[in-house]
């Protein structure tokens, strides 16, 4: 018996089809992965596929898990063989904010093993370690985990489910490659031989695809265009659509990305260091954060009530040690590190967006921290911001055109606005037909293009942008980087770009600096570094890399 069939699969939208006559079978204990663009019909095939099709969704054909037929049926409504297991992509949507992981991984297993509380405390704990989630972060509630740690508590969640079939939908987004690789081992250890479990993977990444499964099925509009052996398809495209994905693979790949095209500018400019041009933009001076311990397990502390102020700030978990920087006028710096190593925080708090415990921001020679919010609108209007989870920062109840334009209306923009966000709309691969959508209405890569053009629609002189194309397929992704390469070229605009992807930093950045427990470790020009790293965690990012599948 097959774990999946899908025969037939069409599924139509406000009268648009968007999946259309889509069919495929994985069998039991196997893997596949859906490929295609952003927009294709991939995340639309998982959700037919675990009973959760947006309001207003007509799905015809039939789907069965299991030799269950499930299309049309709630999850909750069906037999307990028949409800597969979901890794969602936006691990922020998909965590309640209100719940500590530790309670959300220990439902299902009690609702499924029967355990007590303190055994399902146990297995949760357990789960956590398979997938690189340490036991003292399981106290956190959502908000408080990096993207990638919030990703490996979503796997954990799914794993915890015991589920037959595994949908998978880029369940690695958001992670750095080191905690890649062991997502992706993970992966492999559940559908290993006699394991039992089945996988159905969805990703844009063909080395992400290759370290998974060995078949696969890419999609155009909806439509399947091509199928059979992973290798085969990546090695001898037959399509156009999968022509294209394949030449972005490769240029999107470290070799590629130390081609001729990256960086763009930084031998134009010759740089010769962070202040090459007098006063730099961005200084940084002793700044400092720490967060208090999360659990009073972590703290030492097991009395009710809160601990002793003294013993907290002992305690305390330190995510940005006294860091100085300076970045110049209009350079690319890039920061990568492995997830928790302080990279969001850092953003962040030159953002203004999170107070830093001692040190300050300075821009331009002007104070940024400390400083009210409203004392801010002028660092507004010269920086702006990329965030990681857009489902987290576009408003559901708002159109595309609005929440493009929020930013102009808050910053009193007196020009044409209707231009201003239709030519940043466009910059990122979007048309006018988009204006009207919502954030619901719109795939994963497109909700993370949306968020790039509120950014870009101010023409900032700096961008400080959080993993700003790891929602994006790569044919996108491509394009967004030679975006903001042309942007930061033509208007002299600067990038400070956070990115787990490599590629992404040596495509974009003259300059990078490795972190590692909210230390730099590492800061120097990009192709130095990515030649000849110096320190082990740099050493350890480039050897996580998947390589493509040739």
């Amino acid at each position: 018996m097959s774990a999946l069939e899908v025969e037939d699969l069409r599924i139509s939208l406000r009268g648009t089809v968007l999946v259309d006559g889509v069919s495929f079978a994985i069998r039991d204990g196997g893997r596949a992965c859906l490929l295609g663009a952003s927009g294709s019909g991939k995340t639309l095939i998982a959700r037919a596929v675990v009973g959760q099709l947006p309001a207003g969704a007509v799905a015809t054909g039939s789907v069965r898990v299991h030799g269950t037929e499930v299309l049309g049926v709630p999850t909750s409504k069906r037999p307990p063989g028949a409800r597969p297991a979901m890794v969602f992509q936006d691990s922020a949507v998909a965590l309640n904010p209100l719940v500590r992981v530790r309670e959300q991984l220990a439902h299902p297993l009690r609702r499924r093993r029967a355990l007590p509380r303190a055994e399902a405390f146990r297995a949760a704990a357990r789960l956590g370690e398979r997938v690189g989630l340490p036991a003292e972060l399981l106290d956190a509630f959502p908000q408080e985990l990096s993207g990638g740690q919030r990703q490996r508590a979503c796997l954990a969640l799914a794993l915890a489910c015991e589920a037959r079939l595994l949908v998978a939908d880029e369940p690695t987004t958001a992670l750095d490659v080191v905690t890649q690789a062991q997502v992706l081992d993970v992966l492999g250890a559940e559908t290993a031989a006699g394991a039992g479990t089945s996988v159905l993977f969805i990703t844009h990444d063909f080395a992400v695809a290759a370290a998974v499964c060995r078949d696969a099925v890419v999609l155009d509009s909806g439509r399947v265009v091509e199928r059979g052996p992973l290798r085969e398809i990546f090695g001898k495209p037959q399509d156009p659509c999968t022509q294209v994905l394949v030449g972005a693979a490769r240029a999107a790949s470290l070799d590629g990305a130390r081609g001729p095209r990256a960086p763009h500018a930084a031998e134009a400019r010759q740089t010769a260091g962070p202040a090459r041009d007098g006063r730099p933009f961005f200084e940084l001076d002793r700044l400092s954060k720490a967060f208090p311990a999360r659990s009073r397990a972590a703290r030492g502390w097991s009395r009710p009530g809160p601990a002793p102020a003294a013993k907290q700030s002992a305690l305390a978990a330190t995510a940005l040690h006294p860091t100085d920087l300076a970045i110049a006028p209009s350079e690319r710096v890039g920061i990568v590190g492995v997830s928790g190593s302080g990279k969001t925080t850092l953003l962040r708090i030159m953002l203004g967006l999170e107070p830093g415990d001692h040190g300050s921001v300075r821009c331009d020679g002007r104070a940024v921290l400390p400083a009210g919010a409203r004392e801010l609108r002028w660092y507004r209007r010269r920086v702006q911001y990329v965030p990681q989870d857009p489902a987290n920062t576009l408003d559901p109840r708002m159109e595309v055109r609005d929440l493009i334009a929020e930013p102009l209306v808050g910053l009193g923009h007196d020009g044409d606005r209707e231009a201003a966000v239709l030519e940043a709309l466009e910059s990122v691969g979007l048309s006018r037909h988009h204006l009207a959508r919502r954030r619901d209405e719109l795939s994963g890569g497109q909700a993370q293009r949306v968020a790039i053009a509120r950014a870009i629609v101010t023409r900032p002189d700096f961008l400080l942008a959080d993993e700003p194309v790891s929602g994006l397929d790569l044919p996108n992704r491509e394009r967004v980087v030679g975006l903001l390469a042309r942007l930061a070229d033509e208007r002299g605009m600067g990038l400070l770009v956070v990115s787990h992807d490599l590629s992404v930093v040596a495509s974009l950045c003259e300059r990078a600096l490795v972190l590692d427990a909210g230390r730099i470790v590492e800061d120097r020009p990009t192709p130095d570094l990515l030649s000849r790293p110096a320190h082990f965690r740099t050493r350890e990012l480039l050897a996580a890399v998947p390589p493509l599948p040739v």
